[in-house]
């Protein structure tokens, strides 16, 4: 904007009497084309008029010297409790009246083209008692004393919060422009903040904002805490006004679901989970095929209900509850939930139609003389032979309800349960399995062994520049049929470009960062960590086996073939208390519970979850698919065996966690522990204390290898997942009020 320049009459007048005449101002001039003629050593004094008792301080505050061209730039400080009105320059030329350059909010900018002087303010103040003022000599044409003085009248602001129904509030009145001030909302017990409209008017100028966290705006600061007091702090410089928002806080219940064999929930989508209080529960069960359900139990607090088959509804609490009941499935409706919930459903066998598994190994052909199911006390067959001459049958698996065995098929026996059964050899690679009086449900499986000349298949490992290979097993050879894992380790500075594998007479190579590689008709598995170690899979081998690689010089680094990433901002509850209504926060978590607990927490991309990676980890474990994602990921090393059962360790936990988090670069610092230096989880462990997630001891030690309980997994896991609301209905007979990690356990059992 253009300054306002304000002279006075007599200046205006002298200005028109010292006008020359035209003779004069042509003799002046001279021949055409002439420049005017100027002194080179016109200058002009700038000299600050405010005194010592002045509400607005300058700096620099003495004399500054400018000639053409040159600039000035002064800072200005208003005192507190006034406000900046207006700057003045006064310009006081050699010959001439004064000249004064007013500057204000609306009038940022000016110059007197007389002179040569002009000056402006790159903002007026709005949210800080400081502006900046620069000054110019342009052509000066004469020299010239320049005079500035700031005007800065008290000024007070209305600094006000609406009182709410539901809380307490604290800070409104009166300050001075600039005073610090801080406003207080707090709710009343049972109720929580919501929300806060700030609308804050500075220069005429109104903005507004609504918030629901911590954070600064317009040089304000508001801490937040939803059920406790929150406080809005700063230097004021205009009205504020605050209207807080306060609702009451949700009292939620548990929901604890529990199934036997044969049975899947569909409704809730979890078998624990919480619902607001008032709000009604929606359960759905069906049974799978052979399976019926028994009996339901129903615990709403303390009260407690039956329900039968055929029962078209049960009792709890006064209420009538409608069960609707299909062939495959029971639902109902709980209503209006005032307590915590406990269901259990029980199953039986459907006499009618006891469910037949077959599980067929490869290169096995399994057929039965009965369907997918039979009747309570029929008998079945089953035949099992393989796909081709050059195989022959292994092994063969019986389930029959919760007992399970296996044998070689020339045993003629196999005893499940305490019951021996008839294996019949048919000749030419054939058996019978017959299986009478089935009561319980029946699975048969059965593997294949290679019948060619190759009883022992040998293991080669081919000489490969810049890497490592090695096996899971020491000798080289294996029996026909048994599986084995090849470790591909980089040289350091270098990564696997590629891998070849030969299988009898057939080969094939491909990169290293593919998911599978295909030889001789059959595909395995391979899978590469963030070290870059690429391991590859193979199963049941029947030939042969001969491995090279490739590998090429890189820094950069490596990409796994999958993806897993911790959640941070997950809301799930991730460590759950037991049956009986405790939580035991003394029992130390297994690997196992552990690498799925993290799994639930993380986003899985492109990673398989299947393979027959770890000797003691079966496919069919309850953890198998958890734990193959993250060794196939690289969260966890791929050796022989996983040791599933084996309580984890504190730098293990934390291992997994770094991994989880891209294994990133931090500063240390001076972190240090006198049992950590040189240990393989030495980053892992100084990333997750630097963090705050977890604390070394008063001894100056980390005790890596102690073993980690379940009250210290939930504090560190609600310190990373940053936690800190909800839960408040959740209690456990076993961890009182004044446990150290009582509110750590709350918050790890609660959607948040």
């Amino acid at each position: 904007m253009n300054g306002k320049w304000t002279q006075g009459l007599a200046g205006l007048l002298a200005a028109v009497l010292l006008m020359p005449t035209p003779t004069a101002l042509a003799a002046e001039i001279g021949g055409i084309g002439d420049s005017p003629t100027r002194s080179a050593s016109n200058a002009a004094t700038v000299d600050i008029a405010n005194g010592s008792g002045s509400k607005v301080q300058f700096e620099p505050n003495g004399e500054v010297e400018l000639t053409d061209g040159k600039s000035a730039s002064f800072t200005l400080v208003t005192e507190e409790g006034y406000r900046l009105e207006n700057i003045t320059i006064e310009i006081k030329p050699e010959a001439g009246s004064t000249v004064s350059l007013t500057l204000e909010q609306d009038m940022l900018s000016g110059a007197d083209v007389n002179s040569g002087i002009s000056a402006q303010v790159d903002q007026w103040p709005s949210f800080s008692n400081t502006c900046r003022l620069t000054v110019t000599a342009g052509q000066l044409t004469a020299d010239a004393d320049i005079s500035i003085s700031a005007y800065a009248p008290v000024t007070e602001y209305d600094a006000e919060i609406d009182e709410p129904e539901d809380g307490k509030t604290g800070g409104s009145g009166t300050y001075g422009n600039g005073e610090r001030t801080t406003l207080s909302v707090t709710p009343d017990q049972g109720y929580q903040l919501k929300s806060l409209y700030l609308s804050y008017t500075v220069n005429g100028k109104t903005e507004t904002n609504t918030v629901s966290s911590s954070g600064d705006w317009n040089g304000l600061k508001i801490a937040w805490s939803a059920a406790d007091q929150t406080t809005v702090s700063g230097p004021l410089y205009g009205d504020l006004r605050i209207t807080p928002s306060i609702e009451k806080i949700p009292v939620t219940h548990k929901v604890r679901i529990y199934m036997d064999d044969g049975l899947e929930l569909d409704r809730p989508g979890s078998e624990t989970t919480t619902v607001d209080e008032g709000d009604s529960l929606s359960v759905r069960v069906s049974t799978e095929e052979g399976y019926l359900i028994d009996q339901m139990l129903v615990q709403v607090g303390k009260t407690y209900a039956t329900w039968t088959p055929e029962q078209s509804y049960f009792m709890v609490n006064y209420d009538r509850i409608s069960v609707r009941e299909s062939d495959d499935s029971v639902s109902f409706v709980l209503p209006e939930i005032t307590d915590d919930v406990t269901i259990e459903f029980a199953s039986t066998y459907d006499e009618n139609n006891i469910p037949i598994k077959l599980e067929e190994g490869s290169r096995i052909n399994i057929d039965s003389d009965v369907g997918d199911t039979v009747a309570r006390g029929e008998d079945a067959a089953f035949t099992i032979s393989t796909t081709s001459d050059r195989y022959s049958v292994k092994r063969i698996t019986v389930r029959i309800g919760e007992s399970k065995a296996s044998a070689d098929p020339d045993d003629e026996t196999i005893r499940v349960g305490n019951r021996n059964y008839e294996i019949q050899d048919n000749g030419n690679g054939e058996y019978t399995l017959y299986i009478d009086n089935i009561r319980e449900p029946v699975t048969v499986g059965a593997t294949s062994n290679s019948s060619s000349t190759v009883s022992r298949p040998s293991l080669t490992i081919n000489s490969s520049s810049n890497m490592k290979i090695t096996k899971s097993v020491s000798g080289s050879r294996i029996d026909a049929g048994d599986s084995v894992r090849f470790y591909f380790t980089p040289n350091k500075n270098y990564q696997i470009d590629e891998i070849t594998v030969k299988i009898g007479g057939s080969s094939r190579t491909v990169g290293a960062d593919k998911a599978y590689i295909r030889v001789g008709g059959e595909s395995y598995q391979m899978s590469r960590n963030a070290d870059g170690v690429v391991t590859l899979y193979l199963d049941d081998i029947e030939e042969n086996v001969t491995v090279s690689g490739r590998a090429y010089y890189s820094r950069d680094s490596v990409k796994p073939t999958g993806t897993v990433k911790l959640n941070t901002s997950s809301r799930i509850a991730f460590l759950n208390g037991y049956a009986d209504g405790t939580f035991r926060p003394e029992a130390n978590m297994t690997r196992a519970e552990a690498v799925v607990m993290l799994y639930r927490l993380s986003d899985v991309e492109n990673v398989s979850n299947t393979g027959d990676i770890f000797i003691d980890v079966p496919y069919n474990m309850w953890c198998a698919g958890e734990i193959n994602a993250f060794a196939n990921a690289g969260i966890i090393d791929v050796t022989s065996y996983f040791h599933p059962n084996q309580y984890i360790t504190r730098a293990e936990f934390v291992e997994m966690l770094y991994r989880l988090m891209g294994s990133p670069s931090y500063s240390r610092g001076t972190l240090r522990f006198s049992d950590v230096t040189g240990a393989t989880n030495e980053d892992a462990i100084y990333y997750a204390v630097s963090r705050g997630w977890v604390n070394g001891y008063a001894d100056g030690t980390f005790r890596p290898f102690s073993y980690i309980a379940r009250s210290e997994v939930a504090a560190l896991m609600t310190r990373l997942l940053n936690r800190t609301s909800g839960g408040s209905g959740v209690s456990y007979k076993d961890v009182p009020y004044t446990y150290w990690a009582y509110r750590y356990i709350q918050l790890a059992s609660s959607y948040i």
